[in-house]
């Protein structure tokens, strides 16, 4: 191999590590402003409802404050009836203190509501007082029985922790049917929102 062919070898090596490194912008997608929306408040859970399409259902909104009975929030009976798809979604209020949510079964079918929230304070401050709450999917079981409850969504507070001197909400990403999850134990206040099949 002569001295020339080696020299342009190297050459092209080099371009080519070059542009390996290179990075490039791409047009951003829908599922790129995600991340955005959620750290503004917006959450959205999408329930595939095909197999149930026509059936009717009865929203159900559940408030659970730690030492309480729990209640059903929603002071109306509505009736829908689910086509392909279902979604429960989240948005801020214009107050800290509540957060809007919304059922919507189909284009032109749907409703919402709001939540009042419970604010949390560190011991130490007790004056001092945050309103910091999450969502999190429940585990969706193989069937559903009528007339019973079944969760969707929760919609939980944080908690102050004293042994990490913060407040968090961290545990499982997905919570059992039944509230035996390790994360429930210790939210203080929270919501289950969900269907029954009438």
């Amino acid at each position: 191999m002569n001295k020339q062919t080696i020299i342009t070898a190297l050459l092209a090596l080099v371009a080519l590590t070059g542009q390996a490194q290179k990075i490039k912008m791409n047009e951003p997608s829908f599922s790129d402003y995600l991340p955005l929306l959620n750290a503004k408040g917006y959450m959205a859970y999408s329930f595939n409802t095909k197999k149930f399409k026509g059936i009717e259902v009865e929203p159900v909104v559940m408030e659970y404050v730690k030492g309480e009975e729990p209640k059903n929030i929603l002071d109306f009976n509505v009736t829908m009836s689910l086509d392909k798809k279902l979604v429960i979604g989240f948005r801020p209020s214009d107050c800290d203190s509540t957060a809007n949510y919304l059922f919507h079964f189909s284009e032109n079918r749907g409703f919402g509501g709001r939540l009042n929230l419970k604010p949390i304070s560190a011991p130490e401050e007790p004056d001092k007082k945050w309103y910091i709450y999450e969502s999190r999917p429940f585990e969706l079981a193989g069937s559903f029985e009528k007339g019973k409850l079944i969760p969707l969504v929760l919609y939980g507070s944080y908690w102050y922790d004293s042994a990490a001197g913060g407040c968090r909400f961290c545990g499982d990403n997905e919570i059992k049917p039944d509230l035996s999850s390790d994360i429930v134990k210790y939210i203080p206040h929270y919501y289950v929102l969900g269907i029954k099949i009438k």
